[in-house]
């Protein structure tokens, strides 16, 4: 707008307002324009908006920004912009650019003149010749635009004009930097007189208009310049369009080739700015626009020059926006030939040398030029990765100058000194907020949208270093300096099981990595110290193994396999944790198909799996749920999305399977039919035979049954048209055919078999459900023998045609369809298959749909037969809740000459890779030819196949494909086979599967008799074959290899085999062999412990010792050391367990010891003084024997190790694996603290004697709640079989033998919760109750000093850790500790501290907060006091004067020796000989005795514990009278019978007055003094016997009082005083009561029964009685509560009071109980 249009505009406007003055406030006018607005500060707000069609490569969100103008002298003083709501830090980066940045509103508006005309300026989007603009693609810009637009046009108009001069400046500079040389001299003059025009009206500024006119006038003149033409000159620069190759071969790249583009529209918009492209469609970018000088212009003249007419149009459309741009001039280059050219009149300060070579080619140089100085970029920020959507490797650039704004070329250096060259779109890709993205692939990402990529210049930089980047920009050459290891990449794979948050482990699975890899794995969102990874190499085999040690949330997680030397690229894979919980179930509404909530599940839970779904997969095809191009097929309420693509046009009865995967939860599937199906037809499986299954497919000789009398090169039928395909043998992998094709066999008697597949086993499963094996007879034929043991010879096995075709039926005409064909209807089950490698059997279940693929229409016909039409694609599998299944990653191989025509085929292709599934699913294949046609558009011929004849599968060398020159394959007449063809499989519950492909004559079969060289190589297989015996293999693995080596056989035995045949089969001979698996051997094998329990003590890396041994006896007997094995034949230590072993082939047995059934060992012992001698003999001699010394099995354990070398041959066992670990219960365990056999003993109660001895224990293993396990060891640890014990440092020596302690250590302040035994019988686990292990101190001390009893007290010195809370105390003592005092007395508080008795005291100190364990010592308290005195006559101790029995009592019981002549001999414990019986009597005929004479003399004396004055006395030998004949068989009797009782049928209290009365028998015995004190002693035997008393029979009073007194008061009351009810009722609680007192089963019984008839007696109620009286709770004036009070005069309280008396005394009235009582 022009300023005379303003200023008219604004005349009229002061008029109109002059009219209305006075009616309203005055307004002042806005500015526009170039108008300058008034002094001050204006403010408007705009929203920064998302266009998701063009924004969708960034993330960021919507927000406002508040734009100030601060005005002062008509100028900008100051801008600011303030972003508002919805603004966070990912915005930063763009708001920043458009504000203050160099391209920002602040910084190139600021100081300018205020009007909207300089608003305006301010470029916000990028054009194709913008070079100041923001960016494209900034929405912040375009907002802050728009609210400074509106906050200028806000403002009052100044009261001066300003005239804008910035138009006219620029076009005057521009036409002074031209050059006067490069233009016609008429031209040149015509412009300058514009100029200086142009310069007068700057300097005059008289008004906008002129101002503006001048700078239109100059600029025209600009544009009228001609150009002179290059042949003027000698040296002239151009822009060029030079070749990738050419370009960068000066900066040492080897190779950078065009850029081939599937797009066709990225190369031809701004995103390839700075390159070229030849091809109009865009299929290519060639290389880089770039100055250029020519030293002789006359080169130019064969390649295409573009001048300032020259222009391009080119229409591109991306994201669905089309856009047009005409290129003119200069920029008319971006679509041209290379080596094309643009004049240009000015020296560039930048440009490569072309230099023209011999052949007339160019050569150009490095960057020259003033601007040619390489410029470093120190701010320059860079991000490498080694994932990316466009290639193998990415590096990030940010920070790159504001002045580029287009890149030439990228070139990348490494420390290694080599170069790479990048090119656009497919490595440089958009500049963009001056951060770029460089990307590139090594051979690894082969595609990136559609586009092919070229990796093999890039491919050499893995392994090296990047140096540097350098840039060839407009703005020069700049420099990035970098220190980035660019790591391999491989052809490896990681993958982690998905499992359930019940799980604690999950299985790694893990391939193709480097042997140099060094293996570190992270799971992303776990703390690291919350899992492991386990890693075990046995053998060849190599576990990974994920434990964790806490539940696993449910949920995805990324687990990260790094190589710890950073040599190679991290690999990751995701699992799922999922609960077992399904939340959903699907609705079976075809009308309304939803996921609803599934029964006993919240609706939280369902409402959580809604959230957390992550895809949806249909019919094959997966949806992701979220993201960039979310498809919701799910609906935030459940219901299926029918309104989506893959429903929208779905017909009724067209099935769906629907997969739903979510995190954290298992996969669900369901199937959703479409409603309103229509009933006129049903969908089944039908199984037809070759000739009607392609009889309507198009294919040759289609329909045509003919069958051929030639044979093939193998000397089989298979030359005829659609024929039944027959075999003699089965020896031809036909069991294969049972996957998807019917199948006949014959037997010699003319009997046909039905065969449905082949199970596991390799057993044929008739279709009547027989099952019968297969073996070869002599005369090498099939013989087949039934469950029932019949059999019959097979003499010929057919192949008819497909089991299961989905067929379209009239329903009218199913049953018609079922009575000739084999029918399969919707809900039956469908079922093929042999598993074997690759290959798997398969069981589906029907469901045959509208859409299901492969569908075929059957038509009954007028003679009642089926026509079968031309199957249809469909997108549905036919298999009920199961997804069309899409092959993958196969890998075609079009075979060779000298591969091709074995099996009589003309052309052979391969199919390789993951084949099983595909192989698995095949029922037939097409072959369809298109001789010259390379569009693969106008078929010359279609042909149809059949299995066997054409197509088969091998057990590992994928599916083979081939056509046979045959009646159903003749090529059309004048081809040979060669041009282009395309094969189709077709397979059950697959999506077809096309290949297509170039057959040249190298390809075609040229049958070749067998040289002698290839019969050779062949008979060589045979006879290595024939050498190996049966017994090393597996069955399975050796029968497959008699099939192979019975067809090599067949094959020689041919007159003249093809050479392709033989060499064929030499192939699958090799195969066969080298799939031999070795048959599982076993062994017996001692085992070190620390290799035996490395596997099985989970986070304890501390070895189990050797058990080293002092006594050297114990270790060598087999009662006691069984399990293990000892090396040294004296018995200094047990080395280690003896077990069953399965043995690695990587095992060479012949370095270690066998044993033989013949080998013995002889060992001698001699324990507590008993000598014996044991021979062992055969596997038993193991017992001592060395390390790894084994004895082979014939039979597989029920448990057994794993053993296998290492790479130093070293052995190595994994965890003990078969029959499952046998659970026990019942149980239980008690743990000490102290313990003759070390620091710590767990005595286990309750195991099985049948199943754990003493003598059959291999290994005990103890487990904690943390996970970690303890090894046991023989005698140490393990004795009994029962009793463990183990030391943590503080026991060192147990009975003379060292211990060790470093394995055991950590257990302290654990919770053992398990353990573990396996025995020879088995493996068995127990549960335990939790048991805590206290924890032992170094720092722990404490000592007592013995004390007088009379002392009270005496002196203690205690050191305990900080932490623990001491808790005194000391059985039989009442204690406390103040200081290092300990005040003691008697536990009774009535009594004298004198009463407390001499002896020995144990002092126990507790923790109270439980975390230590006891800290015990004893003590003595003693006195000078001496109870006894010895009483000659009676040859006895009896009390001293002045002392009580309980006195000598306890004088006796603490008697530790007696000294007899000076010779002392200890009272108890091992070794110990009695003296002084237990009643104080001398034991005459102790050793020390019973060779005295009469009138011997003995000093003795007594050391009693607690007693510090000696007994000393004199026993002298009597002369004894001839003894009188003592009779003690009574007594002996007796004693026999006592021993025959046992202790826990009785009471503890009676059992232990009978015991004593035994030993008192027993001493009689031995004595035999007296007749007299023989009877005494039988008396008081049998008495103790009468009076034992049957722990079941233990007798518990029952008080029956109050029931006794409550029936006297019933009987005392009349009837005639009640009602008839009420009397009844009483009469019925009388009959229950006097019951209950006759039965006595317990006091509750009793009492209820009392209770009740109280009851009764005060519901009765009074004849004539008005009313029921209400009772205070008492009868009679008696009290009914259990608590009697007997009253005098009251009859029935004195027989009550009477049963109390007789209860007391035993007697029957108040009644015993027998009640069986725990003993104690």
């Amino acid at each position: 707008m022009g300023k005379g249009t303003i200023k008219t505009k604004a005349m009229t406007m002061a008029v109109a307002m002059s009219m209305v003055a006075g009616l309203c406030p005055s307004t002042v006018f806005a500015a526009s324009g170039s108008e300058v607005a008034a002094d001050g500060t204006y403010t408007k707000t705009a929203h920064v908006t998302r266009i998701e069609s063009e924004d969708s490569d960034d993330e960021w969100n919507e927000y406002d920004v508040e734009v100030s103008l601060t005005v002062k002298d008509g100028k900008f003083e100051d801008i600011t912009v303030t972003p508002g709501e919805g603004y966070d830090s990912g915005n930063s980066s763009y708001f920043n650019k458009a504000y203050d940045k160099q391209k920002g509103i602040k910084t190139l508006l600021k100081g300018q003149a205020a009007t909207e005309d300089v608003v305006n300026s301010w470029k916000t989007k990028k054009t194709e010749t913008d070079t100041d603009a923001v960016s494209g693609a900034t929405r912040t810009a375009m907002a802050v635009k728009a609210a400074a637009l509106e906050a200028i046009q806000s403002a009052p108009v100044a009261s001066t004009v300003t005239v804008d001069t910035s138009a006219l400046e620029a076009a005057i500079s521009k036409a002074e930097g031209l050059s006067k040389d490069a233009y016609t001299e008429a031209s040149w003059t015509a412009m300058q007189e514009k100029l200086t025009a142009a310069k007068e009206a700057l300097t005059a500024k008289e008004s906008q208009e002129a101002v503006n006119t001048a700078a239109d006038t100059l600029t025209k003149a600009i544009d009228a310049l001609v150009q002179k033409t290059p042949d003027a000159q000698k040296e002239v620069y151009v822009l060029m369009n030079i070749p990738y190759a050419d370009f960068y071969k000066a900066d040492g790249v080897t190779g950078a080739d065009t850029v081939s583009s599937a797009t066709k529209q990225k190369t031809r918009a701004s995103l390839a700015a700075g390159s070229y492209h030849v091809n109009s469609d865009g299929s290519d970018i060639t290389g880089v626009t770039f100055p250029v000088k020519i030293s002789d212009a006359s080169v130019l003249g064969k390649y295409t020059q573009v001048t300032d007419e020259s222009e391009v149009t080119i229409t591109t459309n991306i994201k669905g926006k089309e856009n047009t741009v005409t290129y003119k001039g200069q920029d008319a280059l971006f679509e041209s030939a290379s080596y094309s050219y643009y004049s240009l009149s000015d020296t560039p300060s930048y440009y490569k040398e072309a230099t023209v070579n011999a052949d007339g080619t160019f050569n150009f140089s490095e960057v020259k030029g003033e601007a040619s100085k390489v410029k470093p970029l120190s701010n320059a920020t860079t991000e490498f990765k080694t994932s990316s959507n466009y290639g193998d490797y990415q590096l990030n650039i940010d920070g790159l100058p504001t002045s580029i704004n287009t890149v030439y070329g990228v070139v990348i250096s490494t420390k290694e000194g080599s170069n790479y060259g990048l090119r656009h779109v497919e490595n440089i890709w958009k500049l963009k907020e001056q951060e770029q993205k460089l990307a590139w692939s090594t051979g690894f990402v082969t595609e990136s949208h559609g586009n092919k990529l070229d990796s093999k210049d890039y491919a050499a930089m893995m392994g090296q270093t990047i140096n540097k980047v350098t840039y060839y920009t407009n703005d020069g050459i700049y420099e990035i300096q970098m220190d980035q290891k660019v790591a391999k990449k491989f052809d490896g794979e990681v993958s982690v099981a998905d499992i359930s948050t019940k799980s604690d482990t999950t299985s790694v699975v893990v391939s193709g990595l480097p042997s140099d890899f060094e293996e570190e794995y992270k799971v992303d969102g776990i703390d690291e110290d919350a899992y492991s990874v386990e890693i075990k190499t046995e053998g060849k085999t190599t576990t990974r193994t994920i434990k964790f040690k806490k539940a696993l949330t449910k949920g995805r997680y990324t687990v990260t396999l790094s190589d710890m030397s950073g040599t190679y690229v991290p690999i990751s894979t995701t699992f799922n944790a999922y609960t077992e919980t399904m939340p959903v179930k699907y609705n079976e509404d075809n009308k309304e198909p939803a996921i609803v909530k599934n029964d006993n599940v919240n609706e939280e839970e369902f409402q959580t799996y809604l959230k957390n779904i992550n895809s949806v997969t249909v019919n094959g095809k997966e949806y992701v749920a979220s993201g960039k191009k979310a498809v919701k097929l799910i609906k935030e309420d459940g219901k299926l999305d029918l309104e989506q693509n893959v429903f929208k046009d779905a017909k009724a009865g067209d099935a769906f399977t629907v997969t739903i995967a979510a995190n954290g939860y298992q996969a669900y599937t369901f199937t959703y039919k479409v409603a309103g199906e229509n009933r006129e037809y049903s969908y089944v499986y039908v199984g037809m035979n070759w000739s009607e299954y392609w009889a309507n497919e198009g294919v040759y000789a289609a329909g045509n049954a003919e069958a051929s009398g030639v044979t093939d090169s193998r000397n089989e039928y298979d030359k005829g048209a659609f024929d039944t395909v027959t075999r003699a043998t089965a020896n031809h992998g036909l069991h294969r055919g049972s996957f998807q094709c019917t199948a006949v066999i014959k037997d010699t008697d003319g009997n046909q078999y039905n065969l449905s597949y082949w199970d596991k086993n390799g057993k044929a499963v008739m279709t009547d459900g027989s099952i019968y094996t297969r073996t070869t007879n002599a005369e090498k034929k099939a013989v087949f023998t039934a469950e029932d043991g019949s059999s019959f010879i097979q003499a010929d096995y057919k192949v008819t045609g497909i089991k299961y075709v989905p067929v379209k039926v009239k329903t009218a005409d199913l049953s018609a369809l079922k009575e000739k064909y084999v029918v399969v209807e919707n809900g039956g089950t469908l079922i093929g298959g042999f598993s074997e490698n690759q290959l798997k059997s398969y069981t589906a279940i029907a469901d045959v749909t509208a859409n299901t693929n492969g569908l075929k229409t059957a038509e009954k016909q007028e003679d009642g037969s089926f026509a079968f039409s031309e199957r249809t694609t469909g997108s549905y599998s036919g298999l009920k809740d199961t997804q069309l299944t899409v092959a993958s990653d196969i890998t075609p191989n079009v075979r060779e000459t000298k591969d091709v025509g074995s099996f009589g085929e003309f052309i052979r292709v391969d199919l390789n890779g993951n084949y099983g599934g595909l192989g698995s699913a095949m029922q037939a294949v097409e072959w369809t030819y298109y001789g010259d046609d390379a569009s693969y558009t106008t078929p010359v011929r279609k042909f149809g196949t059949k299995f066997a004849a054409d197509n088969w599968m091998h057990k590992s060398m994928g599916i083979q494909l081939g056509l046979t020159d045959s009646l159903r394959c003749q090529l059309p007449e004048g081809t040979d086979g060669t041009g282009y063809w395309k094969l189709t499989v077709y397979g059950l519950g697959y999506a077809d599967y096309s290949y297509s492909f170039q057959i040249g004559t190298e390809n075609l079969a040229a049958p070749k008799t067998a040289t002698k060289e290839d019969i050779k190589a062949l008979q060589d297989k045979i006879d290595k074959a024939s050498a190996l015996k049966e017994s090393d293999y597996t069955k399975d693995s050796w029968d497959k290899m008699m099939s192979e080596l019975e067809e090599s056989k067949e094959l020689l035995a041919q007159e003249n085999p093809l050479q392709s045949a033989v060499k064929e089969q030499t192939l699958h001979m090799t195969e066969a062999i080298d799939a031999l698996v070795k048959a599982d051997k076993y062994v017996l094998m001692n085992i070190p412990y620390a290799e035996f329990y490395k596997a099985e003590t989970t986070n304890n890396d501390i070895a189990v010792d050797a058990f080293t041994s002092a006594t050297k006896n114990k270790t060598r007997t087999t009662g006691l050391a069984g399990g293990s094995y000892h090396e040294n034949a004296d018995g200094s230590k047990i080395d280690g367990i003896t077990y069953a072993v399965k043995v690695d082939p990587s095992v060479d047995l012949s370095k270690y010891k066998e044993v033989k059934d013949s080998d013995s060992v002889e060992i001698t012992v001699t324990n507590r003084g008993k000598t014996s001698t044991t021979t062992l003999t055969g596997k038993d001699t193991l017992f001592e024997n060395a390390s790894y010394a084994y004895y082979p099995l014939t039979e597989e354990p029920a448990n057994y190790k794993e053993v296998s070398a290492d790479e130093n041959g070293k052995l190595v066992f994994g965890e003990v694996k078969g029959k499952e670990a046998e659970a026990l219960t019942g149980v239980k365990a008690e743990l000490l603290t102290k313990s003759s056999y070390g620091d710590y003993q767990l005595n286990l109660d309750g195991l099985p004697e049948d199943k754990i001895t003493a003598s059959n224990v291999n290994a005990v293993v103890v487990k904690t709640t943390d996970g970690t396990a303890y090894g046991m060891r023989h005698l140490e640890n393990i004795w009994r079989g029962n009793e463990l014990a183990w030391s943590t440092g503080f026991t060192r020596e147990v009975h003379g033998c060292p211990t060790s302690s470093e394995h055991y250590k950590t257990m302290m302040g654990k919770t053992i919760d398990s353990i573990e035994y396996y025995t020879t019988n088995g493996v068995y686990t127990m549960d335990i109750a939790d048991i805590y292990v206290p924890v032992k101190s170094e720092t722990t001390k404490v000592e007592v000093a013995d004390a007088d009893i009379t002392a009270g007290k005496t002196t203690i010195n205690v050191q305990l850790p900080d932490e623990f809370e001491p808790e005194y105390s000391v059985d039989g003592l009442d204690v406390s500790v103040e200081g290092n005092v300990l005040s003691f007395k008697a536990v009774t508080e009535s009594r004298a501290a004198a009463s407390v008795k001499p002896g020995k005291y144990t002092l126990t100190i507790k923790d109270k907060k439980n975390k230590y364990a006891d800290v015990v010592t004893t003590f003595t308290l003693t006195t000078k006091d001496m109870p006894a005195a010895y009483d000659a006559e009676n040859k006895k101790l009896v009390e001293a004067e002045g002392f009580d029995t309980d006195a000598l009592k306890a004088y006796l019981g603490n008697i530790t020796s007696v000294n007899v002549n000076g010779k002392d001999y200890a009272a108890s414990g091992r070794g110990s000989v009695v003296i002084i019986n237990k009643d104080g009597t001398i034991k005459t005929d102790a050793d020390p005795f019973k060779d005295a004479v009469a009138g011997t003399e003995f000093q003795i004396t007594v050391a009693s514990t607690g007693y510090t004055t000696p007994l000393t006395f004199t026993y002298k030998i009597a002369e004894t009278p001839a003894p009188a004949e003592v009779d003690t068989t009574a007594l002996e009797a007796a004693i026999a019978e006592a021993d025959n009782l046992k202790e826990a049928d009785y009471t503890a209290e009676s059992w232990s007055v009978y015991q004593a009365a035994l030993q008192s028998a027993r001493t009689a015995l031995e004595a035999k003094e007296s007749q007299d004190a023989v009877d005494q002693a039988l008396a008081a035997l049998n008495a103790a016997k009468d009076a034992l008393v049957k722990a079941e029979e233990e007798p518990v009073t029952i008080n029956t009082a109050s029931l006794e007194k409550a029936i006297a008061d019933a009987k005392a009351l009349k009837e005639a005083d009640y009602t008839a009810d009420s009397w009844k009722a009483l009469q019925s609680a009388l009959s229950d009561a006097q019951k209950a007192l006759e039965a006595k089963e317990s006091q509750e019984a009793v009492d209820n029964a009392t209770n009740s008839l109280n009851k009764a007696i005060k519901a009765l109620v009074k004849k004539n009685s008005s009313s029921v009286k209400k009772t205070d709770g008492t009868t009679n004036k008696s009290k009914t509560s259990g608590s009697d009070s007997v009253k005098t005069g009251d009859p029935a309280s004195v027989f009550g009071w009477l049963g109390l008396a007789v209860s007391s005394l035993g007697a029957g009235m108040g009644g015993f109980a027998w009640k069986r009582r725990k003993r104690k």
